[in-house]
């Protein structure tokens, strides 16, 4: 297959230039400039006039390890594939889908809440990948999760892990790592990672050192007040804390360090922007390999607990109705909401498993209109009635400047950090146009599209460890993007793909043509790619 007369914008960051792209079977057999001689047996040609070619799009940030192994898996991938994605980097938070002792008493806990695993036994990771490989939508790179493995040996108990529960932990992380994971990934904010020592998260770090792979961080906290400290006010900005406390385990442990989804939570984190970008430029000038990813939305999802504070999560279910710890806990919330400049009204309910579906799609403040009481009330009840399980959306993230200043940073790298729930009321909008999007405010800010696109395929590649895709070169693989720039559009805040994504090509195959999806190449075309 010829793709000729295109754009190629290579993934390198080089000036983009006109010529023709040869594919043979599985990999680019050869790129051509404008001008120079073609072989005569190129087989089908397709012209690309007036197109771009690029590298699939790698997602940097994903979870979308939890649906690979989904006997009805493509609803979940298939907004991800019409926006150019043909590579995902699972795994990520501290929870991955496998790498954790078999024989866990705590299997129905793996995800922590967030995601799930359907009762599967994934702690084998090799077993995971003979499951998926070659049996999915799109290429993963995986990370094995600090929290997933924690949870394998105790559940998501709060208490310091024993030293045989700290060995099989380390044990079953390492196992992964031998069987091709790509890095160790940690959630600071999460059961049960927020209850982990220092200690315990500088061994996994020097684990993943040893192998050379990398550590991604989701920090403590992203706003300037956070209840993961207590007090949850005063003092350094918070989000600079637990970014002091990631580069901290970077500088002591020496590994190569990813900072997840840099946001700044709620408008009076927004004034935190330039120490944070000091702080990361310092520590990779100082020689520690430290980076950050971004989405260009100004959400982000999560679960409707991510706001409540370690000592109040740690209690037994009993102790948590008592007046004197929800007077406590009112007190800080309070306090800790006005201080942010972010509250109820910004938490909008997406997901609640079938519990309450009447009021999904509203926001905190719009279900205690409803039931008639305060967002407070309101909130814990919500808590309480799901269990702690209900997704949400999380607004005033970031805002379109900050996004801007993130996305043009030379440390930055390209992600959606979304997924599916088809049982849900409303899906996050990055899975079907983040990198469209990111496209697009390339151009209407008048940025080089070889920068953006060098983020989104090239840069992701070579900081996963990925040798043979992310750029269009002879010999690497085919994973390739046909993009009209004349056309290219989405429409913002719904759930529909964009316009001018002409073509998708994965491992030789295409996947998408004009818009549609080939539902029998798609099915097997997805590799586990080994780090």
């Amino acid at each position: 297959m010829l793709y000729q007369n295109a754009t190629i914008i290579d993934g390198t960051n080089r000036p983009g230039f006109l010529g023709h792209v040869l594919v043979k079977d599985d990999r680019i057999d050869r790129v051509f400039r404008a001008g120079e001689t073609l072989p005569d047996d190129v087989g089908e040609i397709l012209d690309c006039t007036g197109k771009w070619i690029t590298p699939g799009f790698i997602d940097a940030h994903s979870h979308n390890d939890f649906y690979a192994a989904k006997p009805d898996h493509m609803p979940y991938f298939e907004p991800f594939v019409r926006q150019g994605v043909t590579t995902m980097v699972v795994g990520n938070c501290g929870f991955s889908a496998a790498g954790y002792p078999e024989a866990t008493p705590y299997n129905d806990q793996i995800g922590g809440g967030l995601f799930s695993n359907d009762g599967q036994n994934f702690g084998s990771f090799s077993g995971w990948v003979r499951r998926i490989d070659r049996h999915m939508p799109v290429n993963m790179i995986a990370l094995v999760g600090h929290g997933t493995a924690r949870i394998g040996v105790a559940g998501k108990a709060s208490a310091p892990l024993s030293p045989e529960a700290l060995k099989a932990m380390t044990q079953a992380v390492e196992q992964a790592l031998f069987e091709g994971a790509a890095g160790i990934s940690f959630g600071l904010m999460y059961e049960p990672g927020q209850f982990a020592p220092a200690s315990e998260i500088e061994t996994l770090a020097r684990i993943a050192k040893k192998h050379d792979k990398i550590a991604t961080f989701h920090a403590r906290a992203y706003s300037k007040v956070s209840t993961s400290y207590n007090p949850p006010v005063g003092g350094r900005a918070h989000n600079l804390r637990a970014m002091d406390e990631v580069v901290s385990i970077a500088r002591a442990t020496g590994v190569k360090t990813q900072y997840s989804h840099l946001i700044f939570v709620g408008k009076r984190s927004w004034g935190t922007v330039a120490e944070s970008l000091r702080l990361l430029e310092e520590t990779k000038a100082s020689g520690i390999d430290i980076g950050f990813d971004l989405y260009p939305m100004e959400f982000g999802a999560s679960i409707i607990t991510v706001v409540l504070p370690v000592w109040y999560l740690a209690m037994e279910p009993a102790l948590r109705k008592r007046a004197l710890t929800r007077i406590r806990l009112w007190l800080e919330v309070f306090i800790a909401t006005k201080a942010l400049g972010f509250g109820f009204g910004d938490i909008l309910v997406t997901n609640t498993y079938g519990v309450m579906k009447e009021i999904e799609g509203l926001r905190v403040t719009e279900i205690a209109k409803r039931w008639k009481k305060s967002a407070f009330q309101t909130y814990l009840e919500l808590v309480d009635k799901s269990g702690g399980r209900i997704n949400v959306l999380m607004y005033k993230y970031q805002n379109p400047a900050i996004i801007e200043r993130l996305r043009r940073h030379p440390l930055a790298l390209y992600m959606t950090d979304a997924w599916i729930e088809p049982e849900s009321g409303v899906q996050n909008f990055a899975a079907f146009y983040a990198f469209p999007k990111f496209l697009s405010l390339s151009l209407l800010h008048g940025t080089p599209i070889e920068e953006a696109v060098h983020k989104m395929t090239g840069a992701t590649a070579a900081r996963f460890g990925l040798s043979d895709r992310g750029t269009i070169a002879s010999g690497n693989f085919a994973d390739l993007v046909v993009i009209d720039p004349s056309r290219l559009a989405f429409t913002e805040g719904r759930d529909a793909s964009p316009a001018g994504i002409d073509r998708v090509v994965n491992n030789g195959k295409v996947v998408v043509k004009d818009g549609v999806v080939d539902q029998v190449a798609i099915a097997t075309v997805g590799r586990f790619l080994a780090v």
